[in-house]
This record gives C-alpha cells, structure tokens and sequence, in this order.
C-alpha cells in the first residue's frame, strides 16, 4: 500500500509538469482565452499541493521506517533469541508497523481529499467555460437574423418589385395573388420573376433594379434551407448545452453533499461560498482521522467506519466528475464538428462575388461569427486529448 500510495503521487506529479510542458510549447497560442489559459494555472497549483502533501508525508514516515529497518536487522542478529531481547524487538517492530499503517490509511485519506478538492475546482471551471457557451448561443446574431435574411419579403427591393409587379398584374389581368399565398417566399420569388419577365427591361435603372432582385432571390432560394440548418441546429446546440448546464448544477450537488454542502452552484457561485465548502471537507477529514476529539497528550484515534465510509463518498465525487469531463469535451467535440459544417454552408454561394453588393450585413456577420465561434470550440472550450486523460488519470489517482 506504502508503494503504491507513493508511485500514485509521484505518478500523479510528472503527469501534472508533463502536462504544464506540453502547454507551454502549443505552436502560436491565442492571445485570448486558451486551455493554456485557463487550465494550466490550476495545473501547476495542484501539482505543488501534491509535491507538499508527499514531502510532508515522506517526512513523517522516514523515522518510522529507518526504524522498523533497523528491528529488522537486529532480529536476525542471533542474540535475539533471548526472549528479554526479542520479545521487545517484536513488540517493537509490531508497533511500528501499525503505525505505519495507520500513517498510510491517513496519507491515502488526505490523499482522496485533494483530489476531491480538485474536482470541484474543475467543476468550478468547467461551470464557467458553460456559462460562457450558454451566455454565447442565447446572444448569436444568428439566432435573430438568419431567418430575416433567408426571405426575400424582408428586402426593401424585392418588395418595390413584388408590389409594382402586384399592380401590373391586377391592372392587366385583373389578378391579385391570394393573401394566404403572399407570405409564401417561394411563390412570392416565382411571381416576381413572371412579373419581371412580362415587364422587359427598356432602361438602364429597370435592368439594374431586375439584376438586384434577381441577386435576392437567387440568394434567398439557393440559401433559404442552408440558412434554416443553420438555424435550427444551432437551436440544438443551445438547447443541449443548457442541459449540460443543469447536469453540471446537479453534479455539483451531488458532489458536496458528501461533506454536507447543500447550497447549489450557482448559489456558492454568485456568493463565492467556495471556502465554507472546503471548510467542510476539511472537518469531515479531521473527523475521520479523529483530529476534531484528540486529548491532549493523547494521540488521534481515527474512526475507522467513518474513515471508510468518507475515502468511498469523496471517491464517488471524483468519479462522477471524471464521467462529466468525458460528457464536456464530447459536447465541445460536437459543437465544434457543427461549426465546421456552418462554416462549408456559409462559404458555399456560389454567386456571392456577383451578388455581394445586396447581400445583406448580416450574411458577413453570420460568417464572422460562425469563424469566431468555431474559433472558441477549438482554443477556449476545448480540452485537448493529452490533457483531458492526463486530468483524469490525476483524479483517478491511477497513473503509475
């Protein structure tokens, strides 16, 4: 147990300087918010609180074990066959493994507790990264313009053109396009270019005005259900990034309510609560360990049920944040494959260079921001691969 508790934490410390390497060599770092950012700070916290947890533990431990070394060689020392002599050797040696024991169940306790705390400082993080994603999709100028720009009803010229074609065609025809179909893009395009076609183009201004409503319905019709893609799955990705929200709120309170933490996270959040929290951890620790009931000049008496019953409910936290890390980047990993697809779809007008003097600003808008944001899903949402398994090998307590 002594071994393995010791590669775990030195394991756990060459993974966490790997980690903090590797981020500092990324080719060309964003000048805004990064991984590199975001996530190496806490990296290098936690690998000097894992450093001083082992020093301190090593330390405590070496008398003990130089000790128990030195029992060792004097029973084999044949003069320990006097019972006056190896019995007090034995008695020794059995006291000092105990001891030892008890000093690796207390290591292995306060060694579940930093990675508790870690967890919920990743919780904490990832929370933020969330809200971010959330206060992004409820804001996106897309949401708001993409179907304006998709209808052809919403252009001051098309709707010139529509009504003097209208005119022309209940003067002529005595014909009036029926109101139910008047809203329709699709037969209000197809009615304007029977009006177009039946008017001619006998001056330089009526050409000119043709070949603009020409560009907004060849826009409009060609882009009409790429833009409504756009639209609707960019709604998804609001829609399931809010449930990663709540799932985070209920991860959150499933996790301090193994030290008896009942506030909600956006609660700690808005009243940054957060050290009444590790307050809490740390009490059900000392209790555990029986620090909170020493006598004075006695030495603590863990309790051994409330010992194993806390290392097993802080290890069940840190599992269920391990589970949501691997949810997070997955729903990043998606975001981000999506923004890839907007960003084919918004490149994909074929006469834009032809049209780009009616194409509206909010097309270009669409584009910067679909840029933008597949930008952010690949630098400030993202936690690449080599960091998220190291974090969660770190959480896990399993590299060696």
């Amino acid at each position: 147990m002594k071994t393995q508790t010791f590669l775990k934490s030195a394991g756990i410390a060459v993974a966490l300087l790997f980690i903090h390497s590797f981020s500092l060599k990324a080719d060309n770092p964003l000048p805004y918010d990064t991984t590199t950012v975001w996530l190496q700070p806490w990296m290098s916290a936690a690998t000097v609180d894992l450093n001083e947890l082992n020093r301190i533990h090593e330390e405590a431990i070496a008398p003990l074990r130089n000790r128990l070394l030195d029992v060792n060689l004097q029973l084999h020392d044949p003069t320990s066959l006097d019972p006056n002599k190896g019995f007090k050797l034995l008695w020794e040696r059995v006291q000092l493994e105990d001891a030892l024991k008890a000093m690796e169940a207390e290591h292995e306790l306060k060694f579940v507790k930093l990675r508790y705390r870690k967890g919920i400082e990743i919780i904490k993080m990832l929370y933020e990264k969330i809200l971010g994603m959330d206060h992004h999709f409820s804001s996106l100028k897309a949401q708001q313009e993409l179907l304006k720009i998709s209808n052809p009803h919403n252009y001051p010229a098309f709707k010139e053109s529509l009504g003097a074609t209208e005119e022309k065609m209940k003067r002529k025809f005595n014909f009036t396009l029926p109101q139910l179909l008047q809203g329709n893009p699709f037969l209000s395009a197809t009615f304007s270019i029977v009006g177009m076609m039946m008017s001619g183009a006998e001056d330089k201004d009526k050409k000119e005005n043709q070949e603009k409503v020409a560009c907004i319905l060849d826009f409009t019709v060609r882009m009409y259900n790429d833009l409504n893609v756009i639209y609707y799955e960019t709604g998804y990705l609001r829609d399931a990034n809010l449930t990663l929200k709540k799932d985070c709120e209920a991860l959150f309170s499933d996790c301090s309510r193994q030290v008896g933490y009942t506030i909600t996270l956006e609660g700690c959040r808005q009243s940054d609560d957060w050290e009444r929290l590790y307050f809490l951890l740390d009490n059900l620790v000392a209790k555990a360990l029986g620090e909170n009931s020493t006598i004075p000049g006695m030495p603590a008496q863990p309790d051994l049920k409330l010992l194993n019953k806390a290392e097993t409910n802080l290890q069940f936290a840190i599992d269920r944040v391990v589970q949501f890390i691997n949810r997070y980047s997955d729903f990043v990993n998606q975001g981000a494959e999506y923004y890839k697809k907007f960003a084919k779809i918004a490149d994909s007008y074929e006469n834009e260079k032809t049209c780009t003097a009616i194409l509206p600003d909010q097309f270009r808008q669409l584009k910067a921001d679909i840029d933008q944001t597949l930008e952010k899903f690949n630098s400030a949402y993202r936690m690449p691969e080599v960091q998220g398994s190291k974090l969660k090998d770190m959480l896990y307590g399993t590299i060696e």
